[in-house]
C-alpha cells in the first residue's frame, strides 16, 4: 500500500514541478536563437561567447580572500569539473546523444568553459582542451560575474538550466551594498542572498521533455525552511554545527567575520566550504577534511526511531516499526540525481546470542544492497518504461519514496518469534547512504572504481521481553 501511494504522490509531485513544458519545433528554435550555449540557458552579457582570459584565477582572488579560498578548495564546487564520475557520465551521455547533453551539463560544471566554447575544442585523444581556469569548476569569479537570473526571458517561471547572465569584467557582484576593494569595483546582489540563485544549477529539466530531473529547489519552495526565510545559504554556505541550529530552530545563525583579510569586520560572513552530502569525490581526490564535514553533515539530517512492543510470546507473529524523520535538511532525503542516490534501512532483528531472525538492507558480495531492502530514492524509467540511472533517458520516476523536509515515513517488518527463543530479542535499525549504487561507480570508472563509502546517517537499537 505504502508503494502505491508513493507513486500516486510521486505521480502528482512531478506535475505539479513541471515548470518548463516541451518544446514545439519553433519553439526549440526561438530557445536556441535567444541561448547560445543552448540547451544550457547560460549568456552573457554581450550575448555572444567571450575568452576564458576574461575572469580572474581563484588563485588571484585569494590574495586578497585567504579564508574564503581555503574554505572553497576542496569543495564539490572547486571540483565541479575535476570530478571523475561527473567527467565519466558526461562523455557517455555526449557519446549517447551525439552530443546534446555536452553543454546543458558543462553549463553548470564548468560554466566558463562554456561561454569561451572551450568544451567543444578537443584534441587526438578525445580531451576536452579547455584552459587551466576553466578547469576550476564553480569558482569564484563565476559567482561573482553574475550579473542576473534570466528565467524570467526563459520558457518557464523559475530558474533552471542555469539560466544566469555572466557580466566578465572588473565589476564583481556581491551581498554587500558598501564593499570596497583595490582591486576591482563592486556592485550589490540581492540575487546572490536568495535561493534563486542556487536553484540555476539544481533545478534541471529535461530540455526535450521538460521532466525535472533534478528537483531541489522546488523541495526546498514547497518546505517549512521557505516558509520561514530560511534559504539554500543559510544551511549551505555555514557551518555544520549553524546548519543544525538553523534545522532545529528555523532560524537564520550569523557567524561574524571579515570577508576579505583586511575588510571590515561585519556581522554575518557566508562560509564557502559548501557543505553537502558527497563524502565520495573529496575523499577520493584527496580532501579529508571537506569529506570529514559531508559525512557530519549526512549524519545530521535523519533520525532513526525504533517502535515495539515492550513483550513478546514465543510462536507469536509480531511486528516492529522503524520511523526515519527527515529533521536536519531543507530539501527531500535525499535529493539531487534521486534516481541514483541511495538511502536505505539496514534492520537486524536476532536473539541474545546474535542468532538472526529478520535481516535486511545488508550488501552482497559486490557492494549491491540486497533486493527487499526499503531504499528512499526515485527510481527512473526511460520513455519504454524500463528502468534507467542516465539522466538523459529519464522520461518519468516509477514513484516518489525521498521524505521531505520534516516529514517520516515509517517502515513495518513483522517475523515469528522463535518457539526456542530465550532471553529478549535485539533490535537494531540503521539508516545507510551513499550518493550511487556500486554499480554504476563500476560501469563509469572500470578497474579503476573504488570500493564506494557507505555512511551510517543516523541509527537505533531496542530489545523486546520475550514470555
Amino acid at each position: 500500500m505504502k508503494r502505491i501511494l508513493a507513486l500516486i504522490l510521486g505521480l502528482g509531485l512531478g506535475i505539479g514541478l513541471i515548470g518548463v513544458l516541451p518544446l514545439s519545433a519553433d519553439e526549440d528554435k526561438d530557445e536556441r536563437e535567444k541561448y547560445p550555449f543552448y540547451p544550457s540557458l547560460l549568456n552573457t552579457t554581450s550575448g555572444k561567447p567571450v575568452k576564458s582570459g576574461e575572469f580572474e584565477s581563484p588563485e588571484v582572488c585569494r590574495e586578497c580572500h585567504a579564508e574564503i579560498y581555503d574554505q572553497w578548495k576542496g569543495s564539490m564546487h572547486s571540483n565541479a569539473w575535476n570530478d571523475p564520475v561527473f567527467q565519466a557520465l558526461w562523455r557517455l551521455g555526449n557519446k549517447e546523444t551525439g552530443g546534446l547533453t555536452e553543454k546543458l551539463c558543462a553549463g553548470c560544471h564548468t560554466a566558463i568553459g562554456t561561454i569561451s566554447e572551450e568544451i567543444l575544442q578537443k584534441d587526438e585523444k578525445g580531451d576536452y582542451k579547455i584552459s587551466e581556469i576553466a578547469k576550476h569548476g564553480v569558482q569564484c569569479d563565476v559567482c561573482h560575474s553574475v550579473k542576473a537570473a534570466t528565467y524570467k526571458d526563459a520558457k518557464g517561471l523559475e530558474p533552471h538550466n542555469a539560466t544566469l547572465l555572466i557580466d566578465p569584467g572588473d565589476v564583481k557582484y556581491g551581498p554587500f551594498k558598501d564593499a570596497k576593494s583595490p582591486h576591482h569595483e563592486t556592485s550589490y546582489s540581492e540575487l546572490h542572498t536568495k535561493a534563486e540563485f542556487c536553484a540555476n544549477c539544481h533545478h534541471v529539466f529535461h530540455p526535450l521533455s521538460g521532466f525535472p530531473i533534478e528537483r531541489t529547489y522546488d523541495e526546498w519552495k514547497n518546505s517549512v525552511y521557505q516558509q520561514n526565510g530560511i534559504v539554500c545559504q543559510d544551511c549551505h554556505m555555514a557551518t555544520v554545527e549553524d546548519a543544525m541550529e538553523v534545522a532545529r530552530t528555523l532560524k537564520k545563525v550569523l557567524r561574524p567575520g571579515k570577508a576579505a583579510n583586511e575588510g571590515p569586520e561585519r556581522s554575518h560572513i557566508y562560509s564557502h566550504y559548501f557543505v553537502g552530502g558527497n563524502v565520495t569525490i573529496p575523499a577520493l581526490l584527496g580532501y579529508n577534511k571537506h569529506a570529514d564535514m559531508a559525512k557530519k553533515r549526512l549524519q545530521s539530517a535523519a533520525k532513526v526511531e525504533i517502535i515495539a512492543p515492550a513483550e513478546m510470546k514465543t510462536g507469536q507473529l509480531g511486528t516492529v516499526k522503524v520511523k526515519i524523520t527527515n529533521v536536519g535538511a531543507g530539501h527531500n532525503l535525499p535529493t539531487s540525481l534521486t534516481e541514483v542516490r541511495q538511502m536505505w534501512l539496514e534492520v537486524l532483528i536476532c536473539d541474545k546470542d546474535g542468532n538472526k531472525i529478520l535481516h535486511t538492507g545488508w550488501l552482497d558480495k559486490d557492494h549491491n544492497i540486497e533486493p527487499e531492502a526499503t531504499i528512499y530514492n526515485t527510481p527512473g524509467v526511460d520513455k519504454d518504461g524500463h528502468q534507467t540511472v542516465k539522466p538523459w533517458e529519464v522520461a518519468r520516476f516509477e514513484y516518489d519514496n525521498t521524505i521531505r523536509p520534516k516529514g517520516s515515513a515509517t517502515e513495518v517488518y513483522s517475523f515469528v518469534v522463535p518457539s526456542t527463543q530465550k532471553g529478549p530479542i535485539q533490535i537494531k535499525a540503521t539508516l545507510c547512504y551513499r550518493s550511487y549504487p556500486q554499480a554504476v561507480a563500476n560501469l563509469l570508472l572500470g578497474k579503476d572504481a573504488p570500493v564506494l563509502p557507505i555512511v551510517d546517517m543516523a541509527a537505533a537499537s531496542g530489545s523486546i521481553k520475550v514470555n
